[in-house]
């Protein structure tokens, strides 16, 4: 699938460079060749960018090719920027995250949808620890003056309920 997803993106931006330079194919543009050596200027770099990000969606800056020099390197950084990290995608169910709350703090509480909610989030949670293992937030020493940040927030965050 990752290799399909390589030749696709590849694929994409060759079809593109040739479409701005007037070549007959995609096959005739060297994914190994530098964009300035093949002929682009400002003008045709905007193009393709513009070309790339509305077949991609994303926003792309008009220094692009010159940012990543070859149809190879600009594949690869299109891949980066479409396909998320872990980092990304926990930042992306933190930030979900984040915005339930917000949803929950808004909702009126009719016909028992708060022990209809919480029984559902309850349920989320221990199928959460089922599958991801049960980490407790460390327990904070009597005496503050030897405990570690950790600690000290987790023992806040229990003070003010937020776990």
């Amino acid at each position: 699938a990752e290799a399909e997803r390589d030749r696709a993106l590849l694929e994409l931006v060759r079809t593109h460079v040739a479409g701005v330079l007037g070549h007959p194919s995609p096959e005739s543009v060297d994914p190994g060749r530098a964009f300035q050596d093949m002929g682009f200027d400002s003008l045709a770099a905007v193009e393709l960018r513009n070309l790339l990000a509305g077949a991609t969606g994303l926003t792309l800056p008009a220094t692009l090719v010159f940012d990543q020099p070859t149809p190879l390197t600009l594949a690869v950084h299109l891949k980066t920027a479409l396909v998320p990290g872990p980092a990304d995608l926990t930042r992306s169910a933190l930030a979900e995250l984040d915005r339930l709350e917000t949803a929950l703090h808004g909702l009126p509480d009719q016909d028992g949808s708060h022990a209809r909610v919480t029984a559902r989030l309850e349920a989320l949670l221990r199928s959460w620890q089922d599958t991801h293992g049960r980490h407790p937030a460390p327990e904070a020493p009597a005496d503050f003056r030897e405990a570690s940040d950790e600690e000290l927030f987790a023992k806040l965050d229990n003070e003010l309920g937020a776990q």
